[in-house]
């Protein structure tokens, strides 16, 4: 089967598409026929040997799929044989064929394709943990969302809505900005010298109750200095800047606001795992209901893979990146 995979820490030229053999299931897991991978920041910052967890060398791209159950290993019980299914692992989605276990794996809603389930899974699972577990978001409340017109960004823009949120979203174009304001939220364009002065007029110069921040570096700075309200709840969920800055306890002490991390592997965790669950069943129901709209920016092949990594990188891409091996 085709892969796309890596030998070696770096930029894009360590990306390589192989033949490898079609692995088979063992005991509790399924193969699964991909029929769609997402394409997440996360794979890049693998590749560069930046991920919180490190991967093992070689190592195949790909951490969360979308298709159909090609065959099952003994004692699955959940699914069987042409079951379409939705999921995440740790490696090996951008490929023609993945082992998964059955428990990491969820149905596909009827009426679904596998593009916009996957589109919806690891993305929207973290904008729901961002904004409820995480951040308690409450209706009425002021949210912003830094790098609104990504994957996770337009997904928690419509979540924060549902919600009850008052939602303001930041993008670096008037062409990503068009899109945070089709999604219901008010647009500000942080390449502007002077777009933290208009995030806060915007806010009526209240600051934002609830911040979810996965740019880092200075934004990360201002955004809890500047933007942040008295008692608010910042969560970072990423630093895609890769800048390092220091935001010293005395700030944090004396402002009353608040700083959460939020890593979703670590809700992997047997005490946690339910979360993930649960965090899929209301997805696919907002979805279902007309809710939630995953927005599908690009697909790529298997052979295109580099290219996809690079526009993500560019800065240029809107909504879910995905990746299509058949």
């Amino acid at each position: 089967m085709k892969a796309v995979m890596m030998r070696a820490y770096g930029g894009p030229e360590v990306i390589e598409v192989a033949e490898l053999p079609t692995p088979e299931p063992t005991p509790k897991t399924v193969q699964v026929k991909i029929e769609a991978a997402g394409l997440n920041y996360s794979d890049i910052m693998i590749r560069k040997n930046q991920y919180l967890d490190r991967m093992e060398l070689p190592y195949v791209f790909g951490r969360e799929l979308a298709g159909v159950i090609s065959a099952v290993g003994e004692g699955v019980t959940r699914f069987k044989v042409g079951d379409r299914v939705v999921g995440s692992v740790s490696s090996g989605a951008f490929a023609e064929y993945a082992i998964v276990p059955e428990n990491a794996l969820y149905p596909i809603p009827d009426g679904l394709d596998s593009e916009t389930a996957v589109a919806m899974l690891i993305q929207g699972i973290t904008a729901l943990h961002c904004l409820v577990d995480v951040g308690g978001v409450q209706q009425g409340e002021r949210v912003l969302i830094q790098a609104a017109a990504g994957g996770v960004g337009t997904l928690a823009i419509q979540i924060a809505k549902a919600y009850g949120a008052d939602v303001f979203g930041t993008a670096s174009s008037e062409q990503k900005c068009a899109l945070i304001a089709e999604l219901g939220a008010t647009p500000i364009n942080y390449s502007q010298s002077d777009w933290v002065n208009v995030a806060q007029q915007h806010m009526h110069n209240e600051g934002a109750d609830l911040i979810l921040e996965s740019v880092g570096g200075e934004v990360f700075l201002r955004s809890f200095r500047e933007l942040l309200a008295e008692f608010g709840r910042l969560v970072v969920l990423g630093a895609a800047s890769g800048e390092v800055v220091k935001l010293t306890n005395v700030e944090i002490l004396g402002s009353g606001k608040s700083v959460h991390g939020y890593f979703l592997p670590r809700f992997f965790h047997p005490k946690r795992i339910h979360r993930i669950r649960e965090a899929a069943i209301e997805l696919g129901q907002m979805v279902a209901a007309g809710t939630l709209k995953p927005i599908i920016g690009k697909t790529f092949s298997l052979e295109e893979a580099r290219a996809a990594f690079e526009y993500i990188e560019s800065r240029q891409s809107v909504g879910k990146v995905i990746l299509k091996p058949h």
